[in-house]
């Protein structure tokens, strides 16, 4: 893996972006919320990119809340030996263990004391608390985060700031859509496992094999290296025709036959940062119809490529892409190329045809357009690539070939 700098200085800068948005605003304090688990289309790496907690290791409610002077405090619904498990990658000291919403959560029963904390107070209580402390208790605090907050949180928490709650612009997922020399080597890490996901299914891949037990060997080879998770999917059928594939998120129980079409997707996290690539092509023999359909996909994808560099709007993109396939006669389905990647799986920039936001260097993205075959409408998507956008275009996170491969 290549080498990367320490998280603590990196996370401090982080602090100090939000404080500067703090004090523009005339706010007492930052509440950023994290639910216990990530979701695929929501930003629920906050408390992630805020304490260096990542997505994969919580399990509970949390929220990191930034005063406008003062230290930052991370408020978890756990129990005591996650505050040690913190300590051990996140650079706050000030952690507080914060009474749970939910009654089945892992989490200090209410009434129950603490070693070392008076006493476990609310989310919204600890915050009024974090305010006073500071010499901020009279001004308000933005809140971000909401749109992933379970409906008895929302309550709660409006209810318990009072007048003080301020639902305010997401500037944490602003400043994570662009990241920093730090990030993007940790999203390199996620990207070499990716490849050596895709790598061991050239090697593994063997006609009479179930796709299951290539997933398995992939995946097994890809969290032996440290992935913090991996998950592949394969889809796989007769040559020729692509409309007679069949793709699985579950296990793939078809038995692979030599000449068939296969592709396959990552879905892998490296110290809390992910990757996501698609590759398509065949086992044992090339297959001309595919290599003519993937060429035709490939172009497109490219043409919108050329377009990814500061300064040209998100929508951009996905109209390039969108022209240069109605020419061979693919359809886009869904206006949407893509999203935003780092410490989510989805994160800003929003990659529609719809989004007229300006590309920024240092976004990072994963390129996988989903075309409509012609004639059967089946969905395309042989090709996904994460790229960094920098002055002089993407650069391209994995380094597995972008042409069709020859498994086996």
């Amino acid at each position: 893996m290549p080498a990367e700098p320490a998280v603590h200085p990196e996370i401090e800068q982080r602090h100090n972006k939000v404080r500067a948005f703090l004090e523009k605003q005339n706010l007492g304090a930052l509440f950023a919320y994290s639910p216990p688990m990530e979701h695929k289309w929501g930003q629920t790496g906050h408390v992630s990119y805020l304490s260096g907690w990542a997505n994969h290791d919580r399990i509970v409610d949390s929220a990191v809340v930034i005063p406008s002077q003062g230290r930052p405090a991370l408020l978890v619904a756990g129990l005591p030996y996650m505050l040690e498990q913190i300590a051990d990658v996140s650079p706050l000291t000030d952690l507080r263990l914060v009474r749970a919403v939910d009654p089945q959560a892992v989490a200090v029963a209410p009434g129950q004391g603490v070693s070392g904390q008076a006493a476990i107070h609310d989310f919204a209580s600890e915050t009024l608390a974090i305010l006073r402390e500071n010499g901020s208790d009279g001004k308000d605090v933005g809140v971000v985060g909401v749109e992933n907050m379970a409906m008895p949180f929302y309550e709660g928490l409006s209810r318990g700031l009072a007048g003080k709650f301020k639902r305010v612009a997401d500037i944490v997922a602003k400043l994570r859509s662009v990241k920093s020399p730090f990030e993007i080597a940790r999203m390199k890490g996620a990207a070499h496992l990716s490849d050596l996901g895709f790598q061991t299914m050239l090697r593994m891949a063997r006609p009479g094999m179930r796709g299951l037990e290539v997933v398995a060997e992939m995946e097994r080879v890809v969290r032996r290296e440290g992935a913090d998770h991996a998950k592949y999917w394969m889809a796989s059928g007769p040559p020729s025709d692509w409309s007679a594939t069949r793709l699985d998120i579950k296990p793939h129980e078809r038995v692979l036959q030599g000449g068939d079409l296969m592709a396959s997707c990552s879905y892998v996290v490296y110290k809390g940062y992910w990757c996501h690539g698609h590759r398509t092509g065949t086992l044992q023999a090339r297959c001309p119809e595919l290599e003519a359909l993937c060429t035709i996909a490939r172009e497109a994808q490219e043409a919108g490529l050329e377009k990814l560099k500061p300064g040209e709007p998100v929508g951009e993109i996905a109209r390039a892409i969108s022209r240069r396939a109605a020419k061979q006669g693919f359809e886009l389905l869904g206006g949407r190329i893509g999203h935003g990647m780092g410490t989510d799986y989805s994160e800003l920039p929003n990659l529609a045809e719809s989004n007229e936001s300006l590309l920024e260097s240092g976004m990072t993205a994963v390129i996988h357009a989903t075309f409509a075959l012609p004639g059967s409408g089946k969905m395309f998507v042989p090709l996904g690539d994460v790229c960094h956008v920098t002055p002089d275009g993407p650069d391209f996170l994995m380094e597995f070939p972008r042409t069709p491969f020859v498994a086996g």
